[in-house]
């Protein structure tokens, strides 16, 4: 997967404005780790299947032009030997210095072309990238608000985040206040076959 720190800092963010600094020493707070909510939502599951699958084309293609070059080079090589073979006639040499500034242009102009194609397809994806992410962030931090609604929570708390000096924000806080696996569950219901078995998403890691 790209970078992990994105959608912490933006699922972070959302958490905290659930709370209110009035309401910590009040009932009805409640404690979620968005981070896992977030990577368990079948939601994230079909869009990263749907960005690998992309992924993977534009790196076939990649790989494809990269071959081209390889063969390109190899045959301008081989021009170059031949060229530089006395055994040879004049004639059949200058033809061989010939093909092989030919090649050398072509060689070059492939070079060119993969790498504006791996800038262009590297843009592109960060940008889907971003994009989906950030869809489900918004989809996630509303159920998470109008669930804390429904249930009359006056906060929910991200327990995912981690302060600068890399200590956890949320140091302790009563189990039975943890609402992470009841909005899995919510959000996941009747699309529970979409979710990765255990060792699909091990094998991802």
């Amino acid at each position: 997967m790209i970078n992990q720190g994105f959608y912490r800092t933006v699922l972070a963010t959302v958490a905290v404005t659930f709370v209110s600094a009035s309401l910590f020493a009040g009932d009805g707070i409640g404690f979620i780790d968005m981070e896992r909510v977030f990577q368990g939502y079948y939601k994230t599951a079909r869009d990263d299947s749907a960005f690998k699958t992309q992924k993977e084309a534009y790196e076939g293609e990649a790989k494809r032009i990269a071959e081209e070059i390889e063969l390109i080079k190899t045959k301008r090589d081989e021009h170059r030997d031949a060229s530089l073979n006395i055994a040879l006639s004049d004639d059949v040499r200058k033809e061989h210095r010939q093909k092989v500034e030919e090649s050398d242009a072509l060689y070059q102009e492939k070079k060119r072309e993969l790498q504006g194609f791996l800038k262009k397809i590297d843009k592109e994806l960060q940008g889907k990238y971003l994009q989906l992410r950030q869809g489900i962030v918004d989809e996630i931090s509303t159920f998470v608000r109008s669930y804390a609604e429904r249930e009359g929570l006056k906060a929910v708390i991200d327990t995912s985040g981690m302060s600068r000096n890399m200590i956890p924000v949320v140091v302790y806080f009563e189990p039975a206040s943890d609402l992470t696996d009841t909005v899995l569950t919510e959000l996941n219901r009747g699309h529970e076959d979409e979710l990765p078995k255990p060792d699909e998403a091990k094998a991802e890691e």
